[in-house]
């Protein structure tokens, strides 16, 4: 027994870092930052992007969640994939807006990727961490309706096409947060995009768009509101249905959304808006 050796690469066989599912995330991360990398920045077809995201999101659930219907399976991409699409628009107009080098863009697909590999975990955890299931929804709400503004302050895309963009990006979004623990999915959904359209057509009068210091990103006003109003209306839902709401939370909740609101009306300059 003491004179028993084991060799090194067994015991490297022993040791498993990642599990399958990690490993097959981590492996569509890395095809798709080099895809968008090379589609973006030297290409001029960026349309071809979007059958890649697609694709590739169908195949790797389909792989990931083996036990579901195709239902279940469609239903688990709209959010990995809507934000593929919607940051790698948002970053191609930023790119055609300003000049951005291959270190910086490079360093922003990577994050993009991130943002992508933690949402398909959270899509096949059991029990998905709440916490960075608000984050990453209330980000894609950020960039999306800052996307959209960017369509029509810079691309000048008809003001309709826009308003039905806003509508399924709003409703897809809220969809795939409310699938887990709600019964109504589709009626809340609605009525919150048709909220969320009326709001962006209120700002659409005066687009204000914050340029991030230090770098070449821009947030729309929209965006910051809607988002306000995504955290504190969506935290005041989730814990109703799960019987935690407090007195406490409640506050919070509308004390924030209000303090947000009421500071991106006093420090916006209406005077320069676009």
């Amino acid at each position: 027994m003491w004179g028993q050796t084991i060799k090194l690469s067994d015991q490297i066989k022993r040791i498993d870092f990642l599990s399958r599912d990690q490993r097959y995330i981590l492996s569509a991360c890395f095809i798709i930052t080099i895809s968008s990398i090379a589609v973006i920045y030297y290409s001029s077809m960026q349309i071809i992007l979007l059958p890649i995201v697609l694709g590739l999101n169908y195949f790797l659930l389909s792989k990931l969640l083996v036990s579901r219907s195709l239902t279940q399976i469609l239903a688990k991409m709209i959010r990995p994939s809507l934000w593929l699409i919607i940051m790698y628009a948002y970053i191609y107009t930023i790119l055609s807006l300003f000049p951005l080098a291959i270190t910086w863009f490079v360093l922003i697909n990577i994050l993009i990727t991130i943002g992508y590999g933690a949402m398909l975990y959270q899509d096949i955890r059991v029990e998905p961490r709440v916490n960075v299931d608000n984050v990453l929804s209330v980000l894609l709400i950020i960039f999306g309706i800052s996307l959209a503004s960017l369509l029509l302050a810079f691309w000048q895309w008809p003001t309709a096409l826009v308003m039905v963009l806003v509508w399924l990006v709003m409703f897809f979004t809220a969809l795939s947060w409310l699938l887990d623990f709600t019964d109504r999915p589709y009626l809340i959904s609605s009525v919150w995009s048709l909220i969320a359209v009326e709001i962006f057509w209120i700002c659409s009068r005066w687009i204000n768009l914050y340029h991030i210091p230090q770098t070449s990103l821009l947030l729309s006003q929209s965006a910051l509101i809607l988002s306000a109003l995504a955290y504190g209306f969506g935290g005041l839902y989730y814990h109703f249905k799960n019987k935690t709401l407090k007195r406490s939370l409640l506050f919070e909740y509308i004390g924030v959304t209000t303090a947000v609101f009421i500071a991106l009306m006093l420090l916006s300059k209406w005077a320069v808006a676009v």
